[in-house]
């Protein structure tokens, strides 16, 4: 890896702390559980800048440093989010490969959103036998990708920027 990346990818991490952090202290949106995912902004960026490796690597840092910073870390909390934030970027490359990187961000940031959401609706049912919660699959996964459309949204107006 050239210092160059290096350089982008330290700052594509710390950018997705910046966000994370930021969201952290936003209101909640009326669906408990549910937010923007501004830190998907930069899986996506990064997926396209520079492929998935690198990709996952920042979401699973970013998991990481923001469960220390506030304290969750290998808590159910951590869990939930760091499944999330794999099966989003792992969803999020698929579409992309599949589609021959011939597809737009928004669409690969909402399939990404939708992932997350399984992922986690998954992992709280298996870890606190709450099976009831797959009854909330529906109206978070419509969230989800709203959301996802969102943060591909902005992920493809700063793509067009050439950093």
């Amino acid at each position: 890896m050239n210092n160059k990346k290096l350089v982008r990818l330290s700052l594509m991490l710390a950018l997705a702390l910046i966000l994370g952090l930021l969201e952290s202290t936003l209101p909640p949106l009326p669906v408990p559980g549910v937010k923007l995912g501004l830190a998907n902004i930069v899986n996506v960026l990064v997926l396209y800048l520079d492929g998935f490796v690198e990709s996952l690597l920042i979401s699973i840092a970013r998991v990481i440093m923001l469960s220390i910073f506030s304290g969750s870390l290998l808590s159910l909390t951590f869990y939930i989010s760091l499944s999330g934030a794999i099966a989003s970027v792992i969803g999020m490359f698929l579409i992309y490969t599949i589609f021959s990187r011939d597809i737009s961000p928004i669409s690969v940031s909402s399939f990404g959103a939708f992932m997350h959401i399984c992922a986690q609706l998954v992992t709280v049912s298996i870890l606190i036998g709450a099976k009831d919660i797959l009854y909330l699959f529906p109206i978070l996964s419509i969230l989800g990708v709203l959301t996802g459309i969102t943060t591909g949204i902005i992920s493809s107006y700063v793509l067009k920027l050439k950093l």
